[in-house]
């Protein structure tokens, strides 16, 4: 296939996993170099965790050995509802098959994408994010214990000549408890507000020569599916 080729299938692929949370990955390979076709995709199903996630285990593999002229498709736990084995063998025989025999390999996986994709709509629906709900900035919290601070420290040296206790604070994580000396005895703690990440997924994708590809969902497989070759 053209890069071209790969870039639109991607786009589909990640657009229908955006829609249904479904992730579909394509692999192909020169050579099974004497693995069994089946252990070979499972292996690789398995290891990248193709899925949206764990919980719901929908992911599908399409994955091709070019020189071994050998096709399988391994589909997740819960995707077996709408692509059963005996779906996956079809798609293989009718769509795939035909169009590798020709020599167009982009017409046979796109094809047999595009008949996953249309089985499965309406299976899931993609993962909710949830919106950001307004609330105080963590700047003004950290203004406000900052103040607090500052009283309860100035209370503390106001009453150094009356009260010999002991303040504490944070010190590398720990709490430090140990008597301020005469003069620098404070109570409270100070503490700076965390810090805030965000992360990104990807839906489904295209591999070559059994190269890795992240962003999956981590989910799992039980060796459903079909193989077939032409």
């Amino acid at each position: 296939m053209t890069a071209a080729q790969q870039a639109e299938l991607t786009r589909q692929l990640n657009d229908y996993a955006k829609e249904t949370s479904t992730q579909i990955a394509v692999v192909t390979e020169a050579s099974l170099q004497g693995q069994p076709v089946f252990d070979r995709s499972l292996a690789i199903a398995e290891g990248w965790g193709i899925g949206g996630s764990e919980d719901k285990d929908n992911g599908v593999l399409i994955y091709v050995a070019r020189d071994d002229r050998k096709i399988y498709i391994q589909t997740g736990y819960g995707v077996e509802g709408f692509l059963n084995d005996a779906r996956a063998g079809r798609i293989i025989r009718n769509i795939m098959t035909p169009a590798f025999r020709r020599g167009d390999y982009y017409a046979g996986i796109s094809g047999a994408a595009q008949a996953i994709m249309d089985a499965g709509r309406g299976e899931y629906t993609a993962d909710q994010v949830p919106e950001e709900q307004p609330g105080v900035h963590p700047i003004f919290v950290f203004i406000f214990i900052f103040v607090i601070f500052m009283l309860l420290n100035r209370f503390g040296n106001r009453h150094d000549d009356d009260d010999d206790g002991d303040g504490g604070y944070w010190r590398g994580g720990h709490y430090d408890g140990r008597r301020s000396p005469r003069g620098r005895r404070g109570g409270g703690w100070f503490i700076l507000p965390g810090g805030f990440g965000g992360g990104g997924g990807g839906g489904g994708g295209f591999g070559g020569g059994g190269g890795g590809f992240g962003g999956f969902g981590g989910g799992g497989f039980g060796g459903g599916g079909a193989g077939g070759g032409w």
